[in-house]
Formats: structure tokens, sequence, C-alpha cells
């Protein structure tokens, strides 16, 4: 009995070995089904029309204090208020350096007229030497020989010589005290220059709303808004007070997700607070490249600006949104999934089933989304294809 059974168990080996495999890749019905390009996005509600509260005077400056954010504030009423402690730091440095160069000028006049006063005695000297001479000068050959006679006039010479000579320096002397002088008053007119600026941004430390409406905070391009403490730049926006009487999206797109993005295609949007309250609008600019859009965060995103159709009282600056960017209408195409497509040598090609093998087959595609694209040539609605490499490939007599 126990023969029998071994026997039964080997001719049931010898069927199942029999059998084909069955294959384990996946694989995808080809049809025709509704296809769009719909590209997700996220962002917030600004203002389309806002007025700038910036940053005043020349140098930058520290934040000292920030009225609260969505806020309402009145026309002349204080914004922000800016660190005075540096600027008077650096207005007493720059009153220094002039007080300095007032001392190094008046050195400088001291000096050329210790000089001038110099000179005067030498000239007085030298006159002195010429009355001497021409009052002994005698050229009489039977008083005085000839040599003598020389030196006496080589005397004279020489003290004309010794009086251009002062002549020359004194004028030398007056031109470069005149130098040195205009140089100092450059340097002092420039320490000047900043001193005023100083004083200038100390009469600015408090920043007046324009008019009336919310505040709201700007943010930077990493992505940060004013806070206290932080040093901003002359003319840097640290606020702005918008016009709630016409709101605009600003959005942001993964780059991956970037497709075909352009102006005037419809935006379908969503509030986060109120995902009942359902907005439409139209892009009105696209970035020309991706950016970062927070500290830290190396992804990258395009940003979209987005017009609404329609205005109401919900929509507030800062509100968050969700929205979706219609790139092409609904129709029905023959599509495939992303993953089915492969690419070799700037050709596109599927896996394309055919019995129980696999041939690679050339194919044309479209339109894409995130997850499917348009196929236009090379396939047909009931083809079967793998999602992944198969295993055994045979070439196509198609190619």
């Amino acid at each position: 009995m126990n023969k029998g059974i071994l026997l039964g168990f080997n001719l049931l080996l010898l069927g199942a070995c029999g059998e084909p495999p069955q294959s384990t890749v996946p694989l995808y019905q080809v049809q025709q089904q509704d296809f769009s390009v719909i590209i997700p996005a996220v962002g917030e509600l600004e203002a389309a029309q806002a007025e700038r509260i910036n940053t005043p005077g020349r140098s930058p400056m520290t934040i000292e204090w920030l009225a609260e954010e969505n806020s309402w504030v009145t026309k002349g009423q204080v914004v922000a208020r800016f660190d005075a402690e540096q600027l008077l730091l650096d207005s007493r440095e720059e009153e220094l350096e002039m007080l300095l160069l007032d001392l190094d000028m008046r050195q400088q006049n001291a000096e050329e007229s210790q000089q001038q006063n110099e000179l005067d005695s030498e000239k007085i000297l030298v006159g002195k030497e010429f009355k001497f001479v021409d009052t002994f000068a005698i050229d009489d050959l039977r008083l005085y020989s000839k040599i003598e006679i020389i030196n006496t006039l080589s005397n004279r010479d020489y003290l004309g010589a010794k009086e251009e000579f002062i002549e020359w320096k004194e004028s030398s002397i007056d031109d470069r005290n005149q130098s040195a002088l205009a140089v100092l008053d450059i340097r002092k007119g420039g320490h000047q220059a900043k001193f005023q600026q100083h004083q200038s941004a100390l009469a600015q430390l408090e920043v007046l709303a324009p008019y009336d409406g919310m505040l709201v905070y700007e943010q930077n391009w990493r992505g940060d808004k004013a806070s206290i403490g932080q040093t901003v730049f002359p003319g840097s926006t640290i606020a702005k007070i918008p016009n709630l009487e016409k709101m605009q999206a600003k959005l942001y797109v993964l780059d991956k997700n970037a497709i075909d993005l352009k102006v005037g295609q419809k935006v379908n949007l969503t509030l986060d607070a109120y995902p009942d309250k359902n907005l439409s609008g139209e892009v009105l600019s696209v970035s020309g490249f991706s950016r970062t859009v927070k500290r830290g965060n190396p992804t990258k995103y395009f940003e979209l600006t987005v017009s609404l159709d329609e205005q109401s009282s919900t929509l507030q600056p800062g509100s968050k949104v969700s929205a979706n960017v219609s790139v092409t209408q609904t129709q029905t195409k023959i599509v495939i999934p992303l993953q089915a497509i492969f690419n070799e040598k700037s050709e596109n090609y599927v896996y394309l089933k055919q019995g129980m093998n696999f041939s690679r087959r050339p194919v044309t595609t479209a339109d894409k989304n995130l997850y499917f694209v348009e196929i236009v040539e090379g396939l047909t609605k009931g083809d079967t294809i793998a999602l992944s490499v198969p295993d055994d490939v045979s070439r196509s007599t198609d190619e």
C-alpha cells in the first residue's frame, strides 16, 4: 500500500512540473478613459494691491518692536520701532572722526604758519645780507684785487638765488598745505554725510501707518517674516496694509509637478479653513524658475499668482488654500500609467504582451499628468502591457 501511495505522489509531481510557470509581471490593459492634466498647488491669499511699509534710513537697522500682525491700524499709528543703540554709537563715532579731522586741520594750519615764519626770518636775513653787500661792494681795481671783486659779485648772485628759492619754497608750502587741507576736508565731508544719515535715521525710528487698514507682515525671499531683533536693510519691506476689496492667491507648485504651466489657465481653489468654500480663478503669472520658499528646506517650487473670480469678506490675507490648476480639459484618450513607459536613446517604448511572451514596442506620447500619459501611436485599445521589465523579452517586428 505504501508503494501505491508513493507512486501516486510521484505522478502528481510529474504532472505539476509539466504546467507552464505563471508570470509575476504586473499587467495593464490599454483602454480609453477620461484624461486631463491637473496640477496640485498650495499657497495663501494676499491682497492684489497693498501699501508697503519699508525700512527707513540708509543703513541696516534692528527691529525693537512691531505691532501685532493682522491687527487693525489707523493712519498715523506706530506700527514698527527700531533700536537706536547702534545708530547712536555710529553717530557718535562719526562725530568723533569729524572732531579729530578738525584737530588735524588746525595742526596743518599751525605747521604752515610755523614754516611761513621761518621763511619770513630767512627773507629778512637775506635782505640784510643784500644791504651789506651793496654797502661794501667796490669794483675799483685800485682798492681791491680782481679776485676780491669777483667774490663780492658771487656773493650777490648767491643771495639772489637764495631769495628765489625762498619764494619758491613759500609758494610750495602754500600749495602743499592747501592740498592737505582739501584731503582732510573731503574726509570730513564723508563723515559729515554719514553723521547726517544717522541723525536722519534716528528721527525715523518709528514707522507710522500711512492709512487705516489691516497690518500684514511681509515675507522675504527666504520665507521669513519680520520679527523683533531682526536686522533689516534700508528700503526692505517689513509689512504692508492690503486693500481687502481685491484679493488674489499666491500658489506654489513642486518643480517636478510643474507641467506646461501658462498664464490664463483655470484654477479651482479651496480655503483650508472652509473646506466647503470653493473658489475659481485664473493664472496671472508664472515664475520663470523654481526656488526654495523656506529656510532649511531644499525643496523648490514654481510660484503662481492667481486672480479670483469672486470677492467676499471671508477672504483674508494669509488664509491658506489648496488648489488645482487645469492645464488641459478632460477628454477621452488612450492613456497608460507613467511607470509602463521606458526610455532608451531618446526612444519611448513599452513591453507588449503577445501570447505568453513580451516584445518591446515603440510608442509616441503626448500630454501627461502626474500619473498617466497619452499614447498617440503604438498601442490600441485592448492591448496588454507590462508595468515592469519582464524577464524574457523578444524584439518587436514593428520597430
